[in-house]
C-alpha cells in the first residue's frame, strides 16, 4: 500500500469510528436525558436522541481529523502500511462497519414515517440515520463474542 493510499485509509477509519463513537454516546446520553426529563412520548424521546446523536457524531468526527493527523504525521512507510493492512483485514472493523453502515440505511428509510414535533424532514433523516449508526455498532458489539476472526 502506497503512503498515501495508507493515509487515506487511517483517516477514513479513525472519522468513521470517531463518527461511531460520538453517535453511540450521543445516543446514551441524549436517551438518558430524554427519559429523566421532560415529556415521555416516543416522539419527543426519539426526537432528544437524534439531535443528541447528531451532535455527538459530529463531534466525534470533528475530533478525529486532528487527532489523525497528529498520530501519523512522524509514521515512517512501514508503520503506516502495516497498520492499514491491519485494519484492511481486521473482519471485526469490517463487520463493525457493515452493521453501522445497514442499520443507518434502515433507520434513514424510516424515519420520514416517524412524526416528531417541530423538526423537518430533513432532520429526521439526519437524526434517524445517526441513531440507525449507533445501534447497529451497538448491536455489534453485543454479538462480536459470537463471531470467530480467522
Amino acid at each position: 500500500i502506497p503512503r498515501d493510499m495508507a493515509w487515506n485509509e487511517l483517516y477514513r477509519h479513525t472519522l468513521t469510528k470517531g463518527l461511531q463513537g460520538g453517535t453511540t454516546i450521543g445516543t446514551l446520553v441524549g436517551l438518558s436525558y430524554a427519559l429523566y426529563k421532560g415529556p415521555r412520548a416516543l416522539p419527543n424521546i426519539i426526537g432528544r436522541t437524534g439531535r443528541a446523536a447528531f451532535w455527538g457524531g459530529a463531534i466525534g468526527f470533528s475530533l478525529m481529523a486532528p487527532v489523525t493527523y497528529l498520530a501519523l504525521k512522524d509514521q515512517d512507510d512501514y508503520a503506516m502500511f502495516d497498520r492499514a493492512y491491519r485494519l484492511r483485514h481486521n473482519l471485526l472493523q469490517q463487520r463493525c462497519n457493515q452493521f453501522g453502515a445497514f442499520s443507518c440505511c434502515v433507520f434513514a428509510a424510516i424515519a420520514p414515517f416517524i412524526k416528531i414535533p417541530g423538526v423537518t424532514l430533513m432532520w429526521r433523516i439526519g437524526y434517524g440515520s445517526y441513531l440507525g449508526t449507533a445501534v447497529g455498532v451497538a448491536v455489534h458489539v453485543a454479538t462480536a463474542g459470537m463471531v470467530k476472526e480467522e
